[in-house]
């Protein structure tokens, strides 16, 4: 089943009285971002990638040749083909709104490539107008892990971008980013730094459409089963987590509760993917 955003959003507001979930007390949910926000961090991520004009298209070239130097060239490479794919930030908007994001949120995306994902998850609740966290930023923290060295380089290197870019001319998103952090790493054997960063997560992301059929159960790209993931994240995640499957779905029986579907537009999986939420029990 395809529900709204809206509906989405409603069952996570709602999902408290259902299940025994994050607290006692009701968690509290920081305004969906304004378009022209969502424009603005765009932007500024675009230039940290060096993403205007037609750049684009070279960035991507170069991500996919770092994937597939690391397959050819390392010594125990992964069993499982490896794609390079990359959501937009309006997309990552439409998931983390509908998601709900609540104060202290800490952030992680896995298979995270380039970072773009977590650059933009470090703005765009910037100054988010709540009384707690006036002049700071709903998300506490935003991680990125990826298990192939050249974009975990490449990732560092746009980090350090917009970093020196906000500091010479956004002033304000430099106040207020979010601390970010991205480390080389497998998520199917996370090490101890790892471990905590998945014990620490509130809100997961992973685009799942990267993942080969050694790794998945079921031919549509959609309702592909992930037992693998599914118990690497079991066991490394806390109870409350929120976590996003692009094109992938986890085991219910490793105690993730679905909460809802979602299409989005991604040029990789045209015409859309499917984005599902699931609450960590």
């Amino acid at each position: 089943m395809t529900i709204s955003i809206i509906h989405l959003r409603w069952l996570y507001c709602a999902l408290p009285t259902l299940v025994h979930a994050f607290s006692s007390s009701a968690p509290v949910i920081v305004p969906e971002v304004h378009p022209a926000y969502v424009t603005r961090i765009s932007q500024l991520v675009e230039a940290a990638l060096g993403d205007e004009g037609d750049a684009n298209d070279n960035r991507y070239v170069f991500a996919r040749d770092a994937v597939t130097s690391f397959q050819e060239n390392d010594e125990s490479p992964p069993s499982n083909e490896l794609v390079y794919g990359e959501l937009s930030i309006p997309v990552l908007v439409t998931i983390l709104d509908a998601v709900g994001v609540q104060e202290n949120d800490v952030f992680l995306d896995i298979g995270s490539g380039d970072g773009a994902l977590v650059l933009g998850a470090s703005l765009l609740y910037a100054d988010t107008g709540t009384e707690a966290i006036e002049g700071g930023n709903a998300m506490k923290k935003c991680y990125g892990v990826d298990i192939v060295p050249g974009l975990v380089e490449r990732s560092i290197s746009h980090a350090d971008k917009l970093h020196q870019f906000l500091q010479n001319k956004e002033s304000f998103f430099q106040r207020n980013q979010a601390e970010i952090e991205l480390l080389l790493g497998d998520i199917h054997q996370p090490d101890g730094q790892l471990q905590n960063i998945l014990n620490e997560t509130t809100i997961a992301v992973c685009f799942a459409t990267t993942w080969s059929a050694e790794n998945s159960v079921g031919t549509s790209l959609q309702g592909r089963k992930l037992p693998k993931l599914s118990k690497a994240l079991s066991r490394g995640l806390s109870s409350g987590c929120r976590v996003v499957i692009i094109d992938g779905k986890l085991d219910e029986e490793e105690e993730f509760l679905w909460i809802g579907d979602l299409k989005i537009p991604c040029p990789d999986t045209a015409p859309y993917s499917i984005a599902t939420l699931y609450h960590k029990q």
